[in-house]
């Protein structure tokens, strides 16, 4: 418990900062009250200790005048950093911590006068090097406390010494691991060393919805493993102690060069950092204690990740392992082997405390990933250590550098294996409540086996909260259980209300074309329909009622396609791009893959004003489904005799343009022949969808499917060679 006398002050500074970080202009004043909220607090825990020693309340008045005096410097830093005035700068430079955009970066000057400051850059086309220096012009932007750059052309100098061998090292085991098969050989550079350049859309989601996202992400594990050989080798070389640890401390600065110095790297590579102080210093902390202080450090260093679910999926994560892991392996060998016993429990654990940010960014839990972790869980450190092996062989001897790469290809092609097929089981994304009933379920899970393991009583904590999340997850699953009637749905027409958001699923890649008009309706159908990630979002417009749902899907999207951009839409493309979306605007003839399926961009085409008849329209092909959609987001008919001129695909499912309005080219449909024809509309004032065009999609041959009286409707093929499609609908009509 003497750990806890930091972790909960350290709680309680992050959680004042997250709350006020999207607020900059009440972070200064904040600071200011924090200071002396603290000390009232500890001259009130002063007073409560003189009058009773052992008083609770002193101990509570103690901890909350300590959370609000670390608070102060963390406040105080943000203040600063969001006063940099980067978006005065005609000229930045920049020190990048990245290869790829978006990517950390340290402004280090200003029109020549010199600044540090962390920003995250979102979009460049010049080529990123880890440490390299670059300049240009740049734009920047203030999102709460943390700033966002943009730079069309930036001058990248080559990396220093200190960071340049990096480089080499990451590109040699990617040469090292190129002809390696399948999904092995994709996989093997994220396990060793976190580069996911090559992991594939297909592999990244079966990664995510098995729940083994976190083996391709370093942590204190990888840490532990570099620090611990340095530190042996040094000690079998005979060096004495202070040279161990200047060893080790060399290895770990190296390795999180190596790496990239991503949020959980640094809070890893920090942690590190500590103990081996604590090494030098003969003061030995706890590791919950070691673990609050690398937070500190961390938050002090880059504000801005207070409200970055990444790090704290990072820290509660290593939190779990910490005060879980052997709690519940001891609970668990009662009746199994403690090996096995371990394998369970370290996943079991780290889920268990990760549990209410996950469900917050996505309300679904994975009932298969203690089963898949387990079953991968034990050839990650081997992939870990012979793939970094090979990083560190590749660039004296490559020949050595590719043997030891088919070593680890083995460990890490089982990895992949049980990836795809915990991805296919029917558990492998039960539906959850949504916020905040779905956070509440999943902190109060949390609570009662902290509350129970604080009593000595593990085994009927462990048991209450199964009981709470077997309530929970049938309240939020019927929808989901009825669809499980269509597992192999292909195509979906979302149920936003008055909008539009049409899902296409193939092969474990999903794409999406609009978002509706509510972040909680199109959250909610995901969810029903079993949908995580976002291989391609397409935007055909920023309508509210295509659009006004995206914040939904923040972090959540690889790459969003969008019609011509204005300022109401700026805000909302550059949201997308800082959580890692890439970005790019449509024109015909662009193409793009997610998966096996190809997106074809049919419209615009020439320069266009935002708006419907700027819309993108999108052909999309599900090889070997007998399924063809083509959407037409708000085209007019003028718009429309446009784009049959200049060709449009045959297809088995149309979206109807802008919602079933009057405004439709029969000729359009007659081309397009389709056999059903989605309507996204709810309730409104237009009169959508009018007869008008419901009679010119039946004229074409197709069955109309209306999302206002059926709900959320998905299709299948049946009988591809009879052309069959099947229907499945939330509410009860389907046509046959």
């Amino acid at each position: 418990m003497r750990d806890l006398r930091l972790a909960l002050p350290v709680a309680l500074a992050w959680a004042v900062l997250a709350a006020l970080s999207p607020h900059a202009a009440a972070v200064g004043p904040a600071a200011v009250i924090c200071a002396l909220v603290a000390g009232a607090c500890l001259l009130g825990a002063r007073g409560a200790s003189a009058r009773r020693p052992d008083s609770r309340l002193a101990a509570a008045l103690r901890t909350a005048g300590v959370g609000a005096a670390l608070a102060v410097p963390l406040l105080a830093g943000a203040d600063a950093a969001a006063a940099a005035a980067l978006d005065e700068c005609d000229a930045l430079s920049l020190l990048v911590l990245g290869e790829a955009a978006p990517a950390e970066v340290l402004a280090t000057g200003c029109d020549g006068g010199g600044i540090v400051r962390s920003a995250v850059l979102l979009r460049t086309e010049a080529p990123l090097r880890i440490g390299a220096t670059a300049t240009g012009g740049c734009d920047a932007w203030l999102d709460g406390i943390r700033w966002l750059i943009t730079c069309e052309r930036l001058e990248v100098a080559e990396p220093p010494p200190w960071a340049s061998w990096a480089g080499a090292l990451r590109d040699g085991l990617l040469a090292a691991s190129a002809q390696l098969p399948g999904m092995g050989g994709e996989l093997l550079p994220g396990l060793a060393i976190g580069d996911e350049r090559r992991v594939s859309p297909v592999l990244r989601t079966a990664m995510l919805d098995a729940g083994l996202s976190h083996l391709t992400a370093v942590s204190g594990a990888n840490c532990v493993i570099v620090v611990g050989a340095a530190f042996q080798a040094a000690a079998a070389a005979g060096a004495r102690r202070p040279a161990r640890v200047a060893v080790a401390g060399a290895a770990l600065a190296g390795f999180v060069v190596l790496v990239t110095p991503e949020p959980s790297v640094v809070r890893a590579g920090t942690m590190a950092a500590i103990a081996l102080v604590g090494i030098v210093t003969g003061r030995r902390a706890g590791a919950i204690a070691l673990l609050a202080l690398a937070v500190l450090v961390v938050l002090a260093a880059q504000p801005h990740l207070a409200t970055s679910a990444g790090f704290a999926l990072s820290v509660l994560a290593t939190c779990g392992l910490i005060v879980h892991a052997r709690p519940i392996a001891a609970w668990l060998a009662r009746a199994v082997p403690m090996p096995l016993a371990a394998l369970i429990a370290v996943p079991a654990a780290a889920q268990l405390w990760c549990l209410p940010v996950l469900v917050g960014l996505d309300a679904r839990v994975s009932v298969v990933s203690v089963l898949a972790n387990l079953l991968a869980g034990p050839a990650a450190p081997i992939v870990t250590v012979v793939g970094l092996a090979a990083c560190l062989a590749a660039p004296l001897a490559p020949a050595v550098a590719t043997g030891l790469a088919w070593i680890a290809w083995l460990p890490a092609a089982w990895i992949a294996q049980v990836a795809m097929v915990a991805q296919q089981l029917p558990a492998a994304q039960t539906p959850w409540p949504a916020a905040p009933w779905g956070v509440a379920a999943a902190s109060a899970m949390l609570a009662l086996v902290v509350a129970a393991h604080a009593r000595g009583r593990l085994g009927r904590g462990i048991a209450a909260a199964l009981v709470v999340a077997l309530v929970a997850g049938s309240t939020a699953a019927w929808p989901a259980v009825r669809l499980g009637a269509l597992a192999d749905w292909r195509i979906a027409q979302c149920d936003v209300g008055q909008g539009s958001a049409t899902v296409v699923r193939h092969g474990g890649a999903v794409v999406l074309v609009d978002a509706g008009q509510e972040p909680a309706r199109i959250d909610g159908c995901l969810r029903m329909l079993g949908v995580q990630r976002i291989d391609l979002l397409v935007l055909t417009h920023f309508d509210a009622d295509h659009a006004g749902g995206a914040p939904a899907l923040v972090g959540r999207v690889g790459l969003l396609v969008h019609g011509p951009v204005d300022d109401r839409a700026a805000p909302l493309v550059a949201e997308l791009a800082a959580a890692g979306a890439a970005t790019q605007e449509a024109r015909r003839g662009d193409a793009w893959q997610a998966g096996e399926v190809r997106v074809d961009a049919l419209w615009p085409m020439g320069e266009l004003e935002p708006g419907n008849d700027a819309s993108v329209a999108v052909a999309i092909d599900l090889p070997g489904e007998g399924l063809e959609l083509v959407v037409l987001g708000d085209l007019g008919a003028e718009t429309q005799s446009r784009l049959l001129r200049a060709g449009v695909p045959p297809a088995a499912v149309v979206v109807v343009a802008h919602h079933g309005s009057a405004d439709q080219l029969p000729a359009l449909y007659r081309r397009l022949g389709a056999a059903v024809g989605l309507v996204g509309v709810g309730e409104n004032e237009y009169g959508h969808p009018t007869d008008a065009a419901l009679g010119i999609v039946r004229d074409a041959g197709g069955v109309v499917l209306r999302t206002d009286e059926l709900g959320t409707v998905a299709l299948s093929v049946g009988d591809e060679q009879a052309g069959e499609v099947r229907v499945w609908s939330e509410r009860v009509g389907a046509p046959p």
